[in-house]
């Protein structure tokens, strides 16, 4: 009776183990027949047998084509769509390979870099997930041999999968050690360029510095040297030297090869000059404006735009590398013409190649001709008229006639002037409708106030002189009105 109890009790063990064997095999083959590796596995070996197949066919069709015909074909099509899989080792091993190390040529290039750093670290960090999922799909089928063992099942099937996914471990452990040594390599390289990058950028920036500290240094010694007005155009003449060294410098730190260089300026100057080619010709105009002397900031201009429909006087505010800013004063032209002052002008450097341009105060001449005309009767004293007309003009423009002749001295230093005559000038004309006595004098640039004074004088002279009587268009209306029937009205018109 003791047996046969013991009995029954290593029999319901026995069939318990099995019970628990069976199920751990059934869990482990569940899972495996949705992993990818054991997946990819089964399609290389369907692809295998496929082709052995096919060669199995394709000699029995040698004797009968027309059998095999379609079977051949079946077996070719589901090769095609197997060809992914008909290498076990590509299949299987997924290695994401490493992206080449970026260039770094400027300092913009740095930031690339750093983030390749982390493209690489997450590359390496999927290739181990992979391989660990594989290796974990390894000892899954390890274990489920050793289940099968122990149930006394001898698979065959299973241990060739296993010897294989043994060799692919072996190779796949390599790829990921070759991967991460390359890593460290490209990473080594990345940090390396870096580093040069960054130092050719300090070494940039000082050599920038350097730069503008001695042109800081010119200008404060032309702030302490040069006095007059020309201080503005050298501080802008510095400065544009200055800008056009650190190009170069940038320039020179950044591209390499001279020839490349050339090259490209010279395609690009090309296009951009079709393109751009009214801003060109306005650096062009600063260029001479600077080196020419014919204006200045400062100096009062008038210029001719538009064909000579729209005239622009004013003083100088500044001269920039596309511009000249003028300030609109009242001067003859303002009345005359414009209307219109206290206006701020842009007007492009171009003009100086196809405009007139009047300079009032050109080597610090500051003086201008200016003429007032004035007509009296043909029975008036014309004489008398001239000498009073002389006499105001050389009262009120004899200090402009004094600076006028040191200004001109001046001026035969630089030019050929030969009639330097500066004393006021009065003629008689005889005109249509009496002698008109044209007073000539200098003045300040701003006419205006002289010329308003002046003509007042005259005018109270000539008022006082009963023989000078000034001329002006009348007419006299001769004819008689009729209200009551509107009569015709005759009319005669006599110029006195």
């Amino acid at each position: 009776m003791r047996v046969f109890l013991v009995f029954i009790f290593f029999f319901f063990a026995f069939a318990e183990n099995n019970i628990s064997l069976e199920n751990s095999i059934s869990e482990i083959s569940k899972n495996l027949s949705k992993n990818e590796f054991y997946i990819n596995y089964q399609t290389y070996l369907k692809y295998k047998k496929l082709e052995e197949d096919y060669k199995k066919y394709s000699r029995l069709a040698r004797y009968n084509p027309q059998k095999y015909k379609d079977k051949l074909l079946s077996i070719k099509t589901e090769l095609e769509l197997l060809k992914n899989n008909k290498n076990i080792f590509e299949s299987i091993i997924k290695i994401k390979t490493l992206p080449k190390p970026p260039e770094i040529n400027n300092p913009f290039n740095i930031f690339t870099a750093l983030n390749y750093e982390k493209e690489i670290k997450n590359i390496i960090k999927q290739n181990e997930e992979y391989y660990n999922h594989f290796y974990n799909t390894y000892l899954e089928l390890l274990k489920l041999k050793k289940l099968k063992e122990q149930k006394g099942i001898k698979d065959k099937d299973l241990e060739k999968l296993l010897k294989d996914f043994e060799t692919i471990n072996n190779i796949y452990k390599t790829k990921i050690n070759t991967i991460k040594t390359q890593a460290e390599i490209y990473i080594q390289k990345v940090n390396e360029k870096i580093q040069k990058e960054i130092n050719k950028l300090i070494y940039l920036a000082v050599f920038i510095a350097i730069s503008i500290f001695i042109f800081t240094l010119i200008k404060i010694a032309v702030r302490k040297y040069v006095k007059d007005e020309s201080i503005y155009i050298i501080n802008k003449i510095l400065n544009f030297i200055n800008i056009t060294v650190i190009i170069l410098i940038i320039s020179f730190f950044y591209i390499n090869n001279a020839t490349y260089l050339i090259t490209i300026l010279g395609f690009a100057s090309a296009g951009i000059a079709i393109a751009m080619k009214d801003w060109f010709m306005n650096i062009f105009g600063w260029i001479v404006i600077m080196t020419s002397g014919n204006f200045k900031v400062g100096d009062r201009i008038k210029i001719y735009l538009q064909n000579g429909q729209v005239k622009i006087v004013g003083d100088v505010i500044d001269i920039t590398l596309t511009k000249i800013v003028i300030y609109e004063d009242v001067t003859l032209t303002t009345y005359l013409y414009n209307r219109r002052a206290g206006r701020v002008v842009f007007i492009p450097n171009n003009v100086v190649f196809t405009n007139p341009i009047f300079n009032y105060t050109h080597h610090g001449l500051s003086t201008v001709w200016d003429g007032i005309d004035i007509t009296i009767t043909f029975d008036s004293n014309y004489k008398k008229a001239v000498y009073l007309a002389k006499e105001i003009v050389n009262k009120y423009s004899k200090g402009y006639t004094e600076i006028t002749k040191k200004r001109i001295q001046k001026l035969r230093a630089h030019y050929h002037i030969r009639n330097a005559n500066v004393e006021p000038r009065v003629y008689t004309f005889i005109s249509e409708n009496g002698i008109t006595i044209s007073c000539w004098y200098l003045n300040n640039y701003a006419t205006l106030n002289l010329r308003s004074t002046i003509s007042s004088e005259i005018l109270d002279a000539f008022l006082k002189e009963e023989d000078i009587k000034i001329a002006y268009p009348t007419y006299s209306i001769n004819g008689k009105i009729k209200m009551e029937d509107h009569e015709e009205l005759n009319q005669t018109q006599t110029p006195v």
